[in-house]
């Protein structure tokens, strides 16, 4: 008590002799500062650094559901993450929910119809990779021994239920893809193996298809991305050669087209649709081992594209989204294939452009 009562007499002295108010401006001041350089308040346009997440997360997925940003899972240094986190705009910061049924990297996440979904990817377990041909970035097979098997199944979850449920299987494994939101059905695109194959989602009848697609659209480390109503995919690597390939699927038509090359050769970059253009982010470049951190933008009425700038630093396999009035990079690795996982980040920067 003697303490306390000695404490609140020097908290009276300091007001009186206003020293307080000056502590209280410096801190507020302070805190103005720190929103402005990380928060996601800032007027500067460009990148700036948002709320971390707990811990560095490579081939992660990203989606929004109701003005909210959901993280999961990622590569782990040994096993994926099982980590499913939200973020909210509004008070910058990522709060956990419940996790996922498996630890998963490099699958396939999305939203629609007020749920979210995962599906595929490389999941906890095991398994041999002779006996599946699947493996990850830039590792022989005989060098990779993580616990770890190409997965079907897909779940989906709800903020009302809070629980993650079993949905139908993918109709087979698929790893390194993305899966999109379109026209009221889900896309399953890409993979490690071009088998000329596109799944199709209905949540309504809650089962899949599959499509034929034209050789070579399926690409190891592609983005894929819709801009304008239609399926952009980018870039990627096929026979070990990274590409500048852009392949582009129109609903309306049932027909696919070949889209405008890329800018550079890019393999495991990151893609977003904001504000009427088409932007792409980071990835690997030519050699498949440099890390890039460039940022380019594609204007459809022009038919260009232009360097924006660049980013905070080199991403590789890290997931990008768009919410409220920004773009959101969310994870990643500074270092490509092998070293990913070693090189994770849990950093979360976000781009803003007041100017368009």
């Amino acid at each position: 008590m003697e303490y306390l009562t000695g404490s609140w007499k020097m908290v009276i002295e300091m007001v009186r002799t206003g020293m307080m108010s000056v502590i209280l401006s410096l801190g507020l001041a302070a805190s103005a500062s720190a929103l402005q350089v990380d928060g996601t308040g800032t007027s500067e346009p460009g990148w700036n650094a948002a709320g971390r997440l707990e811990e560095g997360r490579a081939g992660l997925g990203v989606a929004v559901l109701d003005g909210k940003l959901y993280a999961a899972g990622g590569s782990g240094l040994t096993t994926p993450h099982v980590e499913f986190d939200q973020y909210d705009p509004d008070y910058d910061d990522w709060i956990p929910e419940l996790s996922l049924p498996v630890g998963l990297e490099q699958f396939g996440m999305a939203a629609i119809e007020g749920r979210i979904y995962v599906a595929g990817g490389y999941a906890g377990g095991g398994y041999t990779p002779e006996e599946t041909g699947f493996q990850p970035y830039g590792q022989t097979r005989q060098a990779y021994s993580a616990p770890t098997s190409p997965s079907a199944s897909m779940w989906s979850w709800s903020p009302e239920d809070g629980i993650w449920q079993s949905e139908a299987a993918l109709p087979g494994p698929r790893v390194d893809f993305d899966l999109i939101s379109l026209n009221e059905r889900l896309y399953a695109i890409g993979g490690q193996r071009d088998d000329e194959t596109l799944y199709v989602f209905d949540p309504v009848e809650t089962s899949w298809s599959s499509e034929s697609l034209p050789a070579g659209v399926i690409r190891q480390g592609a983005v894929s991305v819709v801009f304008a109503g239609e399926l952009w995919v980018m870039g990627g690597m096929t026979d070990g050669d990274v590409t500048r390939r852009t392949d582009v699927f129109s609903p309306q038509s049932g027909e696919w087209r070949t889209g405008p090359d890329l800018p550079e050769a890019v393999v495991g970059a990151s893609a977003a649709s904001f504000q009427g253009r088409l932007h792409l982010m980071g990835g690997r470049g030519s050699d498949n081992e440099t890390t890039l951190d460039t940022h380019w933008a594609y204007d459809g009425e022009r038919a260009v594209w232009a360097r924006v700038g660049t980013l905070l630093a080199p991403r590789t396999e890290a997931a990008a989204a768009v919410v409220g009035d920004g773009i959101y990079l969310v994870g990643g690795g500074s270092g490509g294939g092998f070293f990913a996982p070693f090189t994770a980040l849990n950093d979360t920067d976000v781009y803003t452009d007041l100017a368009e």
